[in-house]
């Protein structure tokens, strides 16, 4: 218990301190430089309907080289401080505008981490695993769609967990040990890219290609026989 414990204190402590997961765009800049990198743009919008009332952050999504063996192994590793929310609801949903910076070439988005936190009380951890492929080109904009996260009790044992059981009040209070997670991805292209541009209006002035991710599928069926 005294680990979970430390963790949870130095979770506190960064999360109070601001941080944030680094983006690769950030307001007020006049230009986008893609002369060493690429850049992809994803909208996530999670709602925790197992408790409503307590809705929970998103904390990192887990991009890995398809090559790095290494960044596989590191999932279960601190989640990071939160991402900044774009626009939310109160008792409903987080919605959230990401982008990222990365080399040309193939990746796997393994996953991504949720919190849920009462300062100096209490902070829950929750994890959702994706296993969703994408190819990024050289010096290229893409958008990769919007996934729709739906934090939900669970309705059977082989349903896999949000999140650990203990430190069990941590766990309980926003509904990680008792549910799931439901992954839906969406091509919102035009809506998604208003709201891009709105906050980032560079990207007016590039071209911006899209490459929706595959269809999702429950980790508890996805070594299932077709």
């Amino acid at each position: 218990m005294m680990k979970y414990r430390f963790f949870i204190i130095f979770y506190l402590v960064f999360l109070m301190s601001g941080c944030a997961g680094n983006m690769a765009l950030t307001k007020g800049q006049s230009d986008i430089d893609l002369s060493s990198k690429s850049i992809v743009l994803l909208t996530v919008r999670i709602s925790n309907q197992n408790k409503a009332n307590r809705q929970v952050n998103l904390n990192n999504i887990i991009i890995c080289p398809e090559s790095d063996m290494n960044c596989r192994k590191d999932i279960s590793s601190y989640p990071g401080g939160p991402y900044k929310i774009y626009k939310k609801e109160k008792d409903y949903f987080n919605e959230y505008l990401l982008s990222f910076a990365l080399e040309n070439g193939k990746y796997n988005i393994e996953g991504f981490y949720t919190t849920y936190n009462i300062p100096l009380l209490t902070a829950g951890v929750g994890y959702g695993e994706l296993k969703l492929e994408t190819e990024i080109k050289p010096n290229s904009i893409t958008y990769l769609g919007h996934l729709n996260i739906t934090l939900r009790e669970k309705t059977g044992n082989t349903e896999i967990s949000a999140g650990n059981d203990t430190p069990h009040l941590d766990q309980a209070l926003p509904g990680f040990s008792s549910g799931t997670f439901d992954v839906v991805v969406e091509d919102k292209f035009d809506e998604d890219m208003q709201s891009f541009i709105s906050e980032y209006p560079a990207l007016q002035n590039v071209k911006v290609e899209k490459a929706i991710l595959p269809e999702w599928i429950r980790p508890e069926k996805r070594n299932q026989p077709q």
